[in-house]
C-alpha cells in the first residue's frame, strides 16, 4: 500500500513533505497524525506530529496539537486503529 504524502509549509515558506500516519475524528473535530518524510526536523523516525485540520472553502489547514490533555485523547484513538 502507498503511504499517502502532505506537504506543509513551514518558516519561510520552505516545503516540508509528511507520510500520513492516520485520521481520526474526536468531537466532531479532524486531526492528523504525521510524519516527516525526511528526518530533519528533529524527531526520531518513531515520532509524529498531529495537527487538527479545519476545511474552510474548500481549503485545509493545519494546526499543531499542543495541548497535552487533547493530545492523549488523540493518542488513545490512535491506538485504537
Amino acid at each position: 500500500m502507498k503511504e499517502s504524502i502532505v506537504t506543509l509549509y513551514g518558516e519561510n515558506n520552505q516545503e516540508i513533505d509528511f507520510y500520513v500516519d492516520a485520521e481520526i475524528e474526536l468531537d466532531e473535530e479532524c486531526y492528523m497524525v504525521l510524519r516527516p518524510v525526511k528526518e530533519d526536523l528533529g524527531l526520531s523516525p518513531d515520532e509524529a506530529l498531529v495537527f487538527r485540520v479545519d476545511y474552510i472553502d474548500g481549503e485545509s489547514n493545519f494546526e499543531l496539537v499542543e495541548d497535552d490533555d487533547l493530545l492523549n485523547l488523540i493518542t488513545e484513538e490512535y491506538n485504537k486503529q
